[in-house]
């Protein structure tokens, strides 16, 4: 049976503005500078939403008195280029004035069963906009450990890559951190290529989460490992094939950014092979 409540209606005018500058060129060393302010109105169901959600079995309830998102922003970067090697990197802080978030309350809704049916009990989550702030850095860097050339399909190259990056986000109002950001996390790899052909090995860490607020519970940190590989067929038209052999461990690892509810029933994928060609004309 499906129930609505009276039409309702919201109107909002959010403005946004941003200004940014860089010094350096494309090699070499360079700095950059990002300050801004954001607004964003409230999605539809973060206004009205009021039952159960069929994908997440979590009872959300929205706010139809919910204002503007807004925030200011800064976001400094630098870096090194030269040739195949280069190093970046970047650090951000983000400052919500109203933040709308989808908070856990820690109780429960009752859900009446059908006739000779029971009840069934589910987490109860409310849209709500609250004080908040983000800061976070990312690192990259590639440097080529063997090769000058291969680009072009001439000679052999071997390069190596490395990136981290994390993000630390406070609720302003309760004192407690943000739910559901992603944890620390670390990725490496391997990238060689020659006359036609390209292979890679990655790897990434992701720390254990256990910064979450009291309604939530830390996640577990995992490393995986994935395999790939590309080439040129020589048939006359732009054809490659390419393959690739993700999680190779087949490691069990759970989202840090998934709500709860779903976090233990739907892991990232286990090993997985996907192969194929595509054709440019």
């Amino acid at each position: 049976l499906f129930r609505s409540g009276a039409a309702g209606e919201r109107r909002y005018t959010p403005r946004s503005a941003a200004v940014s500058a860089r010094v350096g060129g494309e090699q070499g060393w360079h700095a950059s500078v990002a300050i801004g302010h954001t607004e964003r109105a409230p999605a539809y169901y973060e206004l009205y939403a009021n039952g159960v959600h069929v994908a997440t079995a979590a009872y959300e309830r929205g706010d139809p008195t919910l204002p503007v998102e807004r925030s200011r922003h800064v976001e400094l970067g630098g870096g090194w280029t030269g040739g195949p090697h280069s190093l970046k990197a970047s650090l951000f802080s983000t400052r919500f004035a109203r933040f709308i978030s989808l908070d856990a309350t820690g109780a429960d809704v009752v859900l009446p069963g059908a006739p000779g049916e029971p009840d069934t009990t589910v987490p109860e989550y409310n849209f709500r906009a609250v004080r908040a702030q983000l800061q976070g850095f990312e690192l990259d860097a590639r440097t080529r450990v063997m090769g000058a050339s291969g680009a072009a399909g001439t000679g052999f190259v071997l390069d190596l890559t490395a990136g981290l990056d994390g993000v630390h986000g406070d609720n302003l109002d309760s004192g407690e951190p943000l739910p559901r950001l992603a944890p620390l996390r670390l990725r490496a790899g391997v990238e060689a290529q020659g006359a036609g052909w390209r292979v890679g090995l990655g790897l990434r860490h992701d720390a254990r989460q256990r910064r979450v607020p009291a309604t939530d519970t830390a996640t577990p940190g995992h490393t995986r490992v994935d395999l790939w590989a590309s080439g040129d067929l020589p048939l006359g038209h732009q054809i490659t094939w390419f393959a690739k052999l993700a999680n190779v461990g087949d490691t069990l690892a759970y989202n840090a950014a998934t709500i709860a509810t779903m976090r233990g029933l739907s892991p990232a994928a286990g090993r997985a092979l996907t192969a194929g060609l595509r054709a440019r004309f």
